[in-house]
């Protein structure tokens, strides 16, 4: 991991202050989470913690400062195996709750501790799930997951019309440690392939990596940016592709 993000540990760096950090990461078939709940003046290094991190994925989120604070509402946020991180921190509003609650069944709302909407759209897409029969299936495909993703995200919408609320949301990232998903909703995003070298051959081709960046700007060369309501899927083996999203 180290040897593969040191050419772009730059990219890693989350310019302060920071209101608020946190990493998600699957480590020997558990999603485990470390957050930093509390304002950082300076910038925060993700590389500096992620080198040391034995695992097949991570998920990084920084929160820019703001008037919430707490482990409940630092991303990224976990549901069992699932983890998922969200652009942006809007707080949720008396009006947001009210409209997810009707799509919710009662355990799933129990478990919303935070104010953040994220966290509120985190369990739009695990009521969908939920209803799938597939919260716990470490198994599922990409392109479900998908689809999944999509109805909810339209499932939101439509609930928040309803409810006279107008809010943009932010580029997300899901995954259950066995695939990953990317949605581009707002702000550019980024993907890079990661290599590592070899002793003799140049490049170790038993290697297989992306890094996945929301940045307003280009990261830099080598990054591939991906279409504005497109998915990056990522599939168990490392297999990458890009396809519309349906919202």
């Amino acid at each position: 991991m180290a040897h593969a993000l040191e050419p772009v540990r730059g990219v890693l760096v989350a310019p302060g202050p920071v209101a608020r950090w946190g990493l998600g990461y699957a480590q020997g078939g558990e999603i485990l989470l470390s957050r930093s709940p509390r304002l950082h003046r300076e910038d925060v290094d993700f590389h500096a913690t992620i080198q040391r991190l034995r695992s097949d994925c991570v998920v990084a989120h920084a929160s820019a400062p703001d008037d919430l604070a707490g482990n409940t509402n630092t991303q990224p946020f976990r549901y069992r195996q699932w983890m998922f991180a969200q652009d942006g921190c809007t707080p949720s509003t008396a009006a947001t709750r009210a409209a997810l609650s009707e799509h919710l069944p009662d355990f799933l709302q129990r478990n919303i501790h935070g104010k953040t909407l994220s966290e509120e759209v985190f369990h739009m897409l695990l009521a969908h799930l939920y209803r799938a029969g597939s919260v716990d299936d470490v198994n599922l495909s990409p392109e479900r997951v998908q689809q999944i993703v999509a109805e909810s995200l339209r499932a939101w919408h439509a609930a928040m019309e309803k409810a006279g609320v107008e809010i943009g949301l932010g580029n997300l990232m899901l995954s259950n440690g066995r695939s990953f998903l990317a949605v581009r909703l707002a702000q550019p995003l980024y993907v890079r392939r990661l290599t590592i070298s070899a002793p003799r051959s140049g490049r170790d081709d038993s290697f297989r990596g992306v890094l996945v960046v929301s940045a307003a700007a280009s990261p830099g060369e080598g990054f591939e940016e991906i279409p504005r309501h497109a998915a990056l899927r990522v599939s168990r083996d490392v297999h990458t592709d890009v396809a519309p999203i349906s919202l």
